[in-house]
């Protein structure tokens, strides 16, 4: 708990002038804004503990959205670690007692100054609050005779707000001198703020209190008696203030007058201009012919509230009532407390990353603030620590910011961004898991393609949350749609993704959303309390309402309803006999027309936040406007107006409507186009805005091309690190349309949009950019970034462009490509001959001492080894031992450790585990520690890992690469290749070890992963292979297919290699599970000349895999290939013979479940059990749960009796739990050749 008696230091904006004042919470100063370079009031708390901070909120949220001159304007609102403040505007004067009664009453003074008050007090209440202490000290009167109210500590909603996490406040609150009787009891309403009134001018009028002693028994004499009439405490007082005295103070709050007759009591007709409070428009609150939507959008949260993710796109032109349709629905989700509303917006020109999601953020934040401890610590986990860095104003929940930082930093930035992403994924999950959520982003159109790779990211599979999002925006803005609208347009159709096109009302709806906005525009116009600004002088709607005023209007404005409320507000504008002027009138025209009766300055205001496109900071939008004074009166105007939105800081200024935005920038004058948005950029520049962005577009559009290049490589640099990898792309490409073409400085910026595109998995792009940067840098930097080209080919599949890519850095290194794989084995063999004779010595020297070319030799190498690894095995082999020779050669030791690690793993793979493979490893982890590398000793684990999978070890093969993928993903950068084979691995582990639960949630996050990433091969080996089974787990044979189907539809037909081998295997378990086993065997059979060819026959898990899969398929197809059967179970057994020559400890039980079903087959039940019995110890002892629970249940189908109905209730138990839907077409696909 900090306490003020320190006195607050001010900080680099606000320097502390004065002390005006203190209370029993907080501390008032005068300070000088600098950034604004005005005085302002500046309030913090004499003590920071949690209900002083919640109360100052309270204060500062309660007032922020009105405006009213009576009302003091507050501006900002701060918190920052123990100081928490927020700035109002400085009201200098004397107090209210003090200005009615200097020496004696001056009863004009306190006419004028009451009835000002009243109309304070009534905007305060029409926006549905309370001030609950309104006293004379809390009211000062400026030298002109203007009351301010003052402190809102305490004011509380008298309903619930626009917010959909205010509530109403209870308890007692209040000086109980000024307290009615009512709140006393703790149920303060308007009445009771007319009560304090009444005690103010009671002491106004007589000198003195009306009830006078301690507070405990000034409330029980209000309660039990009226105060002395004030005539008789002061005789010859104004009769009609001695009356609304006594009824002010009426103890049943029911008798009191109503804000109406008060004001007329007052002589006060209506609300001066600009005086009223600002709120949503009426077209807002009178949804009409939306029913059918808001029950669409029911049935979606219905969906929401049953656990499922869902997303609902609402599209439709500006205007048409998308933002009111969507907030009618969360208002009213919001109003029966059915669920958490998060909304936000995106906006044209924004300059932040992830902007389709911070204004969701934002609220996320507010929603998180108004819970307690108990409920928080419910919420937040450690790893929400690292979503800070991706929105820091999470940082204003203080359990947030407690939070330890990570010990380790992850390094890849790709897992970086996902890590942060799952975390905020998992927040939502945990709030939706006690309460439905809803979040909605409006105008989407103007969000970035990483907001939407967010939005993916939380509602991704496996655990998504259950939540509805709703995304909306403008149909105009996507007639040609940017990539990533066009991504999430793609995806409707489907239960969980909706498209919900607005459409223009119809004439009949029209017509009575006319009739009902003209209905409130007789209403405000009228007197009612939310009187509309400057309605004196008009005709007000009546002169207008007639059925030619009205068919006028559904005439013009064509089913959209902004365009209703403006022509409908353009007739209360308009005299008497304007009867036919709406004939032709567009909203230009009406807006041309409501512009003409503004006061000076407020046009070009309005164009320049027209132009700016987005929110803009209040001193650049008055210093491009010229204004000379203070524009808060005239945002107060507009606001009321609504031209503009009440952006909760009068420092943010904002259009009220996309539509006023469009149809101002069409009328500026093209001259001055360019000048304004020059003003804009030097502005904001000398403002300091960080906002490289923006300024760009200004820059641009002022025709300052140098300087619009260099902000947008700011932009590009500022987006990379916030990991918004798609976004710094785009400026990257737009900061090179800026530079002249063939200097060093296009070379590197090439060079840096090869990086972003890397990252973002845009890999053919950015080898592209990468080719382009090297055509433009010395012949040493070309290399590599030829390299780095070849590399990002490779990873997306895109082989043979890879390896065009790559022969020229061969060549410039003196390497080169064997031409057959006969040749290849020459190669390899001779190069792993000439390593086992020279040994692993070295002589280790830094990189700043090895001839670039020398590394050079090396890295190229590595890349070709493991960019062919998955694919041609032999040249991979071949590359890679010639990479640790020159390796070993260079001494380098971070380049040695990872060719000794490479090394090991291609030793076991093509030849088990041996002592020199025991020697390779033990190098690279010793070299590795030394060094300290967790990336070596990341791969160095990828490679047991891999040794263990060979060797059967699959327990130990899962607990290496999961402790790989964790090593490689807090400390690696550049591991795309380490980080795919560990994860290859990791699921092959867990196929064969039965956690079929666990292997469907990494498959899912793995397929998804390299998705991001653009990487194809990775993209194929998580659809093929064992992986593909995870849609057989689920049932989905036609998923299964589709996946399969996908993964091959880029992948070249020729040279055939692991993917052709993966999807070979994949399609024959599914012609298993599909009952169609002898399409599996034919596939295979037509496959097998060209698998032999490869070197995948060399590597045990390879060739078992192959002729476990043709096994299978030809035990099932022998059951309808009557003629043939006997050959197809012959060249099963063939294939199960083979499958136990092999050392693997898992190949003996996986060959006598195959002979198992050959002799079930041939009618050998004894036959058939021993073998199965033989395979139940086999695979148990591998624990291979899969494997082991169809033999179970095999075995137990065949001895029958209780043992076997044991074995096939254990089985089917365990199969259930795992998540596999079908176990009977599972065990069919596993243990085929058994009666089904």
């Amino acid at each position: 708990m900090m306490s003020d008696p320190r006195g607050f230091p001010g900080n680099e904006r606000f320097q502390i002038q004065r002390c005006l004042g203190s209370g029993g919470m907080g501390v008032v100063y005068e300070a000088l804004d600098r950034d604004r370079n005005e005085v302002v009031a500046l309030k913090t708390l004499r003590w920071t503990d949690p209900s002083a901070i919640y109360r100052l909120k309270r204060e500062f949220r309660t007032l922020v959205g009105i405006v009213h001159p009576n009302l003091v304007a507050l501006y900002e609102l701060f918190g920052e670690a123990d100081e928490w403040y927020f700035t109002m505007e400085l009201v200098k004067g004397s107090r209210f007692l003090e200005f009615v009664r200097p020496d004696v009453l001056a009863v004009e003074r306190l006419r004028s100054a009451l009835a000002q008050l009243a109309t304070g007090l009534v905007a305060l209440h029409s926006a549905g609050k309370l001030h609950r202490d309104l006293k004379p000290s809390n009211v000062v009167v400026t030298p002109e005779g203007r009351p301010v109210i003052l402190d809102f500590g305490i004011a509380a909603d008298m309903v619930a707000g626009e917010d959909p996490l205010r509530t109403a406040e209870d308890g007692i609150w209040g000086t109980a001198e000024y307290m009615s009787p009512e709140q006393g009891r703790g149920e303060a309403s308007a009445a009771s703020d007319w009560y304090a009134m009444g005690c103010m001018l009671y002491e106004a009028l007589t000198g003195r209190l009306p009830f006078a002693g301690a507070a405990l028994r000034v409330l029980l004499e209000k309660a039990q008696q009226d105060p002395p009439d004030p005539s008789k405490v002061k005789p010859g007082l104004p009769a009609d203030l001695v009356a609304l005295c006594r009824d002010l103070l009426a103890r049943r709050p029911e008798r009191r007058p109503g804000a109406e007759e008060i004001l007329s009591r007052l002589s006060v007709a209506l609300p001066a201009p600009g005086t009223v409070a600002t709120g949503p428009s009426p077209a807002s609150a009178l949804l009409i012919g939306r029913d059918a939507q808001l029950a669409e959008l029911e049935r979606a949260f219905g969906l929401a509230r049953s656990g499922r993710a869902v997303l609902t796109i609402v599209r439709g032109p500006s205007g048409i009532g998308k933002t009111a349709l969507v907030r009618r629905f969360v208002e009213q989700l919001a109003a029966d407390d059915r669920a958490v509303v998060l909304s936000g917006r995106c906006y044209v020109r924004e300059s932040m990353p992830y902007k389709g999601l911070d204004g969701v953020i934002d609220s996320l934040t507010r929603f998180l603030r108004t819970l307690a401890d108990r409920d928080l610590d419910r919420l937040i986990t450690r790893d929400l620590a690292t979503v800070l860095q991706l929105f820091p104003v999470l940082g204003r929940v203080p359990k947030l910011l407690q939070l330890p930082t990570p010990q380790r930093d992850v390094v890849d930035p790709v897992e970086l961004r996902r890590q942060r992403f799952s975390a905020l994924q998992g927040l939502f999950r945990r709030i939706a898991a006690e309460k439905p959520v809803v979040v909605h982003i409006d105008d989407l159109q103007w969000g970035d393609a990483d907001s939407i790779m967010l939005l993916d990211s939380l509602l991704a599979p496996p655990d998504p949350p259950a939540f509805l999002v709703i995304a909306s925006f403008s149909s105009e803005d996507t007639a040609s749609p940017p990539p990533f609208l066009r991504t999430l347009l793609g995806r409707t159709g489907t239960e969980s993704c909706r498209e919900l096109q607005l459409s223009p009302l119809s004439e009949v709806d029209t017509r009575r959303l006319a009739h009902a906005l003209l209905e409130t525009e007789r209403r405000e116009g009228s007197g009612g309390m939310r009187g509309r600004a400057g309605r004196a002088g008009r005709a007000g709607p009546d002169a207008h309402e007639g059925s030619d005023g009205v068919d006028a209007i559904v005439r013009e404005a064509a089913g959209n309803p902004f365009l209703v409320e403006q022509l409908v507000h353009y007739l209360a504008l308009r005299p008497p006999n304007g009867k036919a002027a709406t004939s032709g009138v567009s909203l230009g025209a009406v807006l041309e027309a409501r512009l003409a009766q503004l006061p000076s300055g407020a046009r070009t205001l309005l164009e320049t936040l027209a132009l700016a496109g987005q929110p803009l900071d209040a001193a650049v939008a008055r210093d491009v406007a010229g204004l000379q004074e203070d524009e808060r009166q005239l945002v107060a105007l507009l606001q009321a107006e609504r031209w503009l939105k009440d952006t909760r800081s009068a420092e943010r200024l904002e259009l009220y409507h996309d539509g006023i935005r469009r149809a101002l920038v069409a009328r500026i004058d093209p001259a001055r186009v360019q000048r304004m948005h020059l003003s804009l950029a030097t502005a904001m520049e000398a403002r300091r805005a960080d906002d490289a962005e923006t300024l760009y577009e200004h820059y641009l559009e002022a025709g300052q091309r140098e300087r619009a290049q260099r902000c947008a490589t700011q932009a590009a640099v500022k987006a990379g690190r916030a990991l918004a990898f798609e976004r710094a792309a785009l400026f990257y490409r737009r900061a090179l349309a800026l530079t002249p073409e063939g200097g060093a400085e296009a070379a590197a910026l090439y060079g840096q949009l090869g990086e972003a595109l890397a990252n973002a998995g845009r890999v053919r792009d950015a080898a592209e950019a990468y080719s382009r940067a090297a055509a433009l840098s010395s012949p040493s930097d070309a290399l590599e970034l030829r390299r780095l080209a070849g590399e990002q080919f490779l990873i997306g599949g895109r082989i043979q462009e890879g390896l065009d890519m790559l022969k020229s850095v061969l060549e410039a290194t003196g390497l080169g490509l064997s031409k057959s794989k006969g040749r290849a084995v020459v190669s390899l063999l001779w190069h792993r001959a000439w390593l086992r004779l020279r040994g692993l010595r070295f002589v280790e020297r830094r990189a700043a001492a090895i001839p670039s070319a020398q590394l050079a030799r090396v890295d190229v190498c590595r890349t070709v080894a493991e960019g062919l690894a998955h694919l041609d095995t032999i040249r991979a082999a071949d590359f890679q031992t010639r990479h640790l020779l020159l390796a070993l050669r260079a001494g380098e030791p971070d380049r040695l450790a990872r060719a000794l690690a490479l090394e090991g793993g291609f030793t076991a793979a093509l030849g088990g585990r041996s002592r020199w493979y025991d020697r390779l490893l033990a190098e690279a982890e010793g070299l590795g520690r030394r060094i300290q590398s967790p990336h070596v000793l990341g791969l160095r684990a990828v490679m047991n890992g891999a040794a263990a999978y060979f060797a059967g070890e699959f327990e130990r093969a899962r607990d290496a690469t999961r402790q790989a993928e964790r090593l490689l993903l807090e400390h690696g950068i550049g591991i795309a290749w380490e980080l795919v084979t560990a994860r290859f691995y990791h699921a092959l582990s867990l196929y064969y070890l039965g956690e079929v639960e666990e292997l469907s949630r990494c498959a899912a996050a793995y397929l998804k992963d390299a998705a991001e990433r653009g990487n194809r091969f990775a993209a194929l080996m998580f659809r093929t292979g064992p992986t593909n089974a995870t849609w057989l787990f689920a049932d989905d044979v036609a998923g299964a297919r589709t996946a399969l189907t996908e993964a091959l539809a880029e992948w070249p037909e020729r040279p055939f290699g692991s993917p052709h081998y993966m999807a070979m295997t994949a399609q024959g378990r599914i012609e298993l599970y599909a009952g169609t086993p002898r399409n599996g065997w034919e596939a295979i059979e037509r496959a097998w000349p060209a698998l032999r060819r490869t070197g995948l026959f060399r590597i045990q898990a390879a060739r078992t895999t192959a002729r476990q899969t043709r096994a299978s398929c030809g035990i099932g197809a022998s059951r309808t290939a009557h003629a043939g059967a006997a050959s197809l179970l012959a060249a099963a057994e063939r294939d199960a013979a083979a499958i136990a020559a092999e050392r693997a400890s898992y190949c003996a039980p996986t060959a006598a479940l195959l002979r198992a079903g050959v002799a079930s087959r041939r009618g050998d039940e004894a036959a058939a059990v021993r073998a199965l019995r033989a395979a139940l110890a086999g695979f148990e002892a591998c624990h291979m749960k899969l494997f082991l629970a169809v033999t179970e249940r095999r075995l137990g189908e065949l001895i029958g009796g209780d043992e076997g109905r044991a074995l096939v209730h254990q089985a089917n138990t365990w199969m259930t739990a795992q998540g596999i839907v079908n176990a009977d077409r599972m065990t069919a696909t596993l243990a085929p050749g058994f009666s089904d």
